[in-house]
């Protein structure tokens, strides 16, 4: 594959869709676990906390952080494969543990109360 190739551009574009997706399962199941029983049912003490200080509105903008930041990593190390080999296998990675991550908050959300 040559620099800039446009090859690797539907999978970039695959592994943000799941990225983003994973994510916004975890926050919308926790606002719909908060509605139904309150912050106390929030495993993560990080996000019961935040939540409890700023509110969701805060929590809305780190969810949108976390995921353009995770996002923008994932672009970075899978836009060029011609020059590190291994790096698209690491973009995959961290997609995967984020999409993992993603899916066990939303799921923990879930099964709450």
């Amino acid at each position: 594959m040559t620099p800039g190739s446009t090859a690797t551009l539907p999978i970039l574009r695959f592994q943000l869709a799941t990225l983003v997706a994973a994510q916004l399962f975890d926050f919308g199941t926790f606002t719909i676990m908060v509605g139904r029983y309150g912050v106390l049912a929030e495993h993560n003490p990080i996000v019961a906390q935040g939540f409890e200080a700023f509110g969701l509105p805060f929590l809305a903008l780190t969810k949108a952080v976390l995921v353009v930041l995770v996002g923008s990593i994932v672009v970075v190390l899978g836009r060029d494969p011609s020059r590190h080999r291994s790096m698209p296998a690491l973009a995959k990675a961290v997609t995967v543990l984020a999409v993992l991550a993603g899916l066990a908050g939303g799921i923990s959300n879930t099964t709450a109360g």
